[in-house]
């Protein structure tokens, strides 16, 4: 296939709290502690849990992290406090010795502290009642930061055009190269061109799936035709149970 000439990105951040200690300011992993005095979200408050998760992606990416919903604790079914935390947050469980791992990939969590926390206030306004800013790793630089699993969005535009595209018979790989050259650059489309492979595998995934199922109805129609006693597997199973 044509798509197999384009160079796809390896997205090595793990989709997978604990670890907090009372005196970070001591810590001798803590670097980037610089960030905490370009902003500070302590007291912030938004309108909805959806907001807060914005909030703090937007934040991730100004500073150069990928975020991950950490704990959501509700009271009467009712989520009252949403945790988000830095995608390096905790440790990977140790592997079983015995499995020989086919690759080697980097090591994604190593227990960064970097963490917030939002309340729901009694006026129904969600507000940040713990924010820890530091990190004990290398933040992504500007040019990286296109690549954070939790700035990737496909919307809805884009996958109409990718759609529309795909039809007229373009390869996806010219199809992101598109995009990319639309908005001056593939740092600015907003994911990356795995992105959009598996995107175009879902959607291929899909159609075939939906065309089975109406073959297999069209089958049935026929047979039913053909003969008039025939019935389908629903009801055969209805007669026999």
């Amino acid at each position: 296939m044509a798509d197999n000439d384009c160079n796809q990105v390896i997205d090595i951040e793990d989709d997978e709290e604990d670890i907090m200690t009372s005196n970070l300011e001591k810590h001798p992993m803590i670097v980037n502690r610089q960030a905490s005095n370009d902003e500070n979200l302590f007291g912030v408050t938004v309108n909805s849990e959806e907001e807060a998760y914005n909030l703090y992606c937007e934040y991730g990416v100004r500073i150069g992290f990928s975020v991950r919903i950490d704990k959501r604790r509700k009271t009467n079914n009712v989520v009252r406090q949403v945790n988000y935390c830095c995608s390096k947050e905790g440790f990977k469980l140790d592997s079983d010795p015995s499995e020989v791992n086919k690759t080697h990939r980097l090591e994604t969590r190593i227990g960064c502290p970097a963490k917030i926390r939002f309340g729901l206030q009694e006026n129904n306004l969600w507000k940040v009642t713990l924010f820890v800013p530091e990190h004990n790793h290398r933040l992504a630089d500007p040019e990286e930061r296109q690549y954070l699993r939790s700035n990737r969005k496909l919307l809805v535009a884009h996958k109409g055009v990718i759609r529309s595209m795909k039809s007229a018979g373009m390869s996806t790989c010219n199809t992101y190269s598109y995009l990319a050259e639309e908005v001056g650059g593939s740092q600015n489309v907003g994911f990356t061109k795995t992105d959009c492979y598996n995107f175009v595998s879902r959607e291929r995934m899909e159609m075939l799936e939906a065309g089975d199922a109406q073959s297999l109805i069209n089958l049935f129609k026929k047979s039913k035709l053909k003969i008039p006693c025939f019935s389908t597997p629903c009801k055969l199973i209805k007669r026999i149970g």
